[in-house]
């Protein structure tokens, strides 16, 4: 039977995983709370809850890699850098990455980068493509989702279809030029024959 916590229960759960080191993915699924809620602890734990910057310049030397790399992506550090820098793997790396995500409400992120994590260099490939036309805009990304959502399906049908026309239409012509040469080869097979009476017309007439 499956224990149901309290709301003190589950911060105090937290806690304990979260010292553990454990990452905000686990702690959610043990905890059965949002990374919301879970940042929301951390962030009161560590001391950062309401936070103007002051927190961001405490030492850090003596704090785990993990809150070390907290502390580097809040500075604008690239992964790559603070891998180099702690000396950590890329998958630590990235769970560190997107309990940094969560911690700063941006949970959604860390759940749509593992849906499209596999498919990235194409995201980012739309993204400059909006970019250097100018269309980042809200007004610009609506009308991509419209024409995703509603009208690219239907031009998509539409282009399917002219696509087979076009392959009909190819078959057509080339049907139509093997008898135009089949019918160039008799007229002119004809047109020898012509010549041909045309000359014993002439022998018969002399």
């Amino acid at each position: 039977m499956q224990v149901i916590l309290n709301r003190q229960e589950k911060e105090q759960l937290v806690i304990k995983l979260h010292q553990e080191g454990k990452t905000i993915r686990t702690i959610a699924s043990a905890a059965h709370l949002s990374f919301t809620d879970i940042g929301a602890i951390i962030r009161k734990i560590d001391g950062r809850d309401n936070d103007d910057g002051i927190g961001a310049n405490k030492d850090i030397r003596n704090k785990t890699p993990e809150t070390k790399a907290l502390f580097l992506f809040a500075n604008g550090k690239k992964p790559i850098d603070v891998a180099i820098e702690l000396n950590l793997s890329a998958s630590e790396v990235q769970n560190i990455l997107e309990e940094f995500w969560a911690l700063n409400d941006l949970h959604e992120l860390a759940f749509v980068y593992n849906e499209i994590k596999a498919y990235l260099l194409s995201f980012l490939k739309l993204f400059h493509c909006l970019k250097n036309n100018k269309m980042l805009g809200e007004k610009y990304i609506l009308d991509v989702l419209r024409y995703v959502g509603n009208d690219l399906p239907q031009l998509t049908d539409r282009v399917q279809c002219l696509s087979n026309d076009v392959i009909n239409l190819e078959d057509r012509k080339r049907n139509l030029m093997n008898k135009i040469i089949l019918w160039n080869a008799q007229l002119s097979d004809i047109g020898k024959e012509i010549d041909i009476k045309n000359i014993q017309l002439k022998r018969m007439g002399k």
